[in-house]
């Protein structure tokens, strides 16, 4: 196979695009970076549930553990995404 041209699965040739001139990359519009704290406010938010869970399984209250996790896990996110400016 020749070193201008790409092979898919489906056996299709396709031409592969040339480098790009002046080093420059060539992103998608929704291939963004984000920044890696994006992520912190949904391990609260998670880390909260997995409490009111584990809270309600000791205490044998489980669907009110659970409800309550939810609540103060939305509570801190918005805490949270709010003092990173996320908001």
């Amino acid at each position: 196979e020749s070193a201008a041209f790409a092979s898919q699965r489906s056996g299709v040739r396709v031409p592969l695009s040339p480098p790009s001139e002046g080093g420059e990359q060539i992103a998608m519009a929704n291939e963004a970076k984000e920044p890696k704290r994006k992520g912190i406010s949904g391990l609260i938010f998670v880390g909260c549930l997995m409490l009111g869970f584990a809270i309600g399984f000791i205490t044998g209250q489980l669907l009110t553990g659970i409800f309550g996790g939810l609540g103060v896990g939305f509570i801190a996110m918005a805490i949270v995404r709010y003092k990173l400016g996320e908001w």
